[in-house]
């Protein structure tokens, strides 16, 4: 009899989980067993539409009620952020976890994967196995009694507490087993972090250390002497006038993917003289001819760099990618711009420095052998698919 998966999909934005999800359900669907992804964003689906697998529109996560704070940025904590599109309201929950319950109904999966799905998590409790799959940030450890506090640019808005009374609240109406802390909100059968260690910001706070990224392509040393400067950023950064700047500054030198962007709005750096793509490119190519890699901090494009032992520019734009920038500054890997503090503004001299930077290239160098050799040992897209067909 044929075994079904169910993959799921709830928060986060971006390409990057349906790309992960994608790896993992082709290797799934290779081995007989039928694959189906429930997504939150049908758009962003390409990825699992190319690797032949069905797809389901996701329960989305209605708004909770306003509050006087919500002008407040609030990222302190992973509470904060979860609290803020919805756990922090029963109301809000509960329609969420009655949807997962039908779609179970519907499709009873033998097994669930969960990226980044909390609810989708604690609505398969007793109805399957659930693998928690998902990059570090994205995943805390299960059996965590409070989040850590990220950083100190503005307090923590939402306490563990009141986030898991409302959470609770909303499975005792829908006759679903309630949690005890915070970290069970990604209980599971197993769970696997698709992180290097170095961008795992639970890693003290672990049983076990994260598996390593599910990769698309073997990374290999970048070229001796090359002066290429990559560029991957997203069109809301590009479009900001002193990103901008820089780029136009970097055009002799530059190749750039935006995903999604106009045509149009590339033409300008074309004529300067950059390499300009309109379509993804291999990242194992493009991290072999370059110097230094300009994204936003990322999982995915990071450990790509970290593994192809380039030198990396970070522009972060929220909680999740500074974290990755400054773990990669920390070791000497990086140096990251955050872009979320009003009076930010980025010049282009910091970014040659970067580029001309001597000792970040030979760290950079020797932390790509590391991180090449821990992969070779084991394929972390191996070792995944194994220990989801152990929960089939």
């Amino acid at each position: 009899m044929t075994r079904r998966v169910l993959l799921t999909w709830e928060q986060g934005a971006g390409f990057g989980h349906t790309i992960q999800l994608a790896r993992l359900g082709r290797r799934l669907a290779d081995a007989g067993v039928e694959v189906v992804a429930a997504v939150r964003h049908l758009q962003n689906a390409g990825p699992l539409i190319e690797a032949g697998i069905r797809l389901i529109q996701a329960p989305p996560w209605p708004a909770p009620a306003p509050r006087p704070g919500d002008h407040i940025p609030a990222s302190a904590t992973l509470t904060d952020s979860l609290a803020r599109v919805g756990l922090r309201d029963p109301d809000s929950v509960r329609p969420v976890l009655r949807a997962w319950l039908d779609m179970l109904a519907a499709e009873r999966p033998d097994l669930m994967v969960c990226d980044y799905a909390p609810l989708a998590g604690l609505a398969a409790r007793g109805r399957c196995p659930v693998m928690q799959a998902s990059t570090a940030y994205c995943l805390p450890p299960a059996d965590l009694e409070a989040m850590p506090v990220f950083h100190d640019f503005m307090p923590s808005q939402q306490t563990d507490d009141e986030v898991v009374a409302a959470v609770n609240t909303a499975l005792a109406q829908t006759g679903l087993a309630p949690i005890d802390r915070i970290g069970a909100l990604f209980t599971g059968d197993d769970a696997f972090v698709r992180s290097f260690q170095l961008l795992d910001p639970y890693a003290d706070l672990r049983s076990r250390q994260a598996e390593g990224p599910v990769m698309a392509e073997t990374m290999r040393e970048t070229s001796p002497g090359t002066r290429t400067i990559f560029a991957y950023i997203h069109t809301d950064v590009a479009a900001r006038p002193d990103v901008a700047a820089v780029l136009m500054a970097l055009a002799p030198r530059l190749e750039i993917y935006v995903p999604g962007v106009d045509p149009s709005w590339l033409a300008p750096l074309s004529a300067a003289g950059a390499t300009v793509h309109g379509r993804p490119v291999s990242m194992a190519e493009a991290m072999a001819r370059s110097r230094l890699l300009i994204h936003q901090g990322s999982a995915g494009v990071a450990a790509d760099a970290l593994a192809a032992g380039v030198p990396q520019v970070t522009f972060s734009v929220h909680v999740e990618h500074w974290l990755n920038g400054e773990a990669l500054a920390a070791a000497g890997l990086s140096r990251n711009f955050p872009l979320f503090h009003p009076n930010a503004r980025i010049a282009v001299e910091p970014v040659l420095a970067a580029l001309e930077d001597g000792d970040m290239a030979l760290v950079a160098a020797a932390a790509g052998r590391m991180h090449r050799a821990e992969l070779a040992a084991r394929d972390p897209l191996d070792a995944l698919t194994e220990r989801c067909r152990a929960l089939l």
